[in-house]
């Protein structure tokens, strides 16, 4: 596994996203899979579950105007064998006529998949982040 193997399956899940393809975008993650938002956890147990999640984060996005997501560089790190992190540091999500409605990270879990959608690997998490987080210090 490499890097371009993460690459392509973080690109496939965005297109999914900007598509609004619910069950596309579930199939990229394992079962269960986990959302680590400010606002709580989420413990999907199917993809059909995590589907139903998805639907629901986008009501009040698509309330603001949401267009499109544009994601920057993924930073990749072998955890253990055939497990990955990848932080997706600049994600930014655009208003339909074209401003920046937000910016956050992302940090994915992935596991190595021979039945993966994509890029032989599927997401087992999804943690959310403020820009900056690093720098923030207790």
């Amino acid at each position: 596994m490499n890097a371009a193997s993460i690459k392509t399956t973080i690109d496939s899940y965005i297109a999914a996203w900007n598509a609004r393809d619910f069950e596309r975008m579930a199939a990229h993650f394992t079962e269960p899979a986990v959302f680590v938002l400010a606002s709580g956890t989420q413990v999907l147990p199917t993809r059909a579950e995590l589907a139903d999640f998805l639907r629901a984060v986008f009501v009040p996005l698509e309330a603001r105007g949401f267009g499109h997501t544009v994601i920057g560089a993924i930073t990749s790190r072998v955890l253990s064998d055939g497990l990955y992190l990848a932080e997706v540091d600049d994600i930014r999500r655009f208003h339909r006529d074209g401003p920046l409605l937000e910016t956050l990270e992302v940090q994915y879990t992935l596991r190595r998949d021979a039945a993966a959608v994509a890029g032989g690997l599927s997401m087992v998490s999804a943690l959310w982040c403020d820009p900056g987080w690093r720098d923030r210090r207790l």
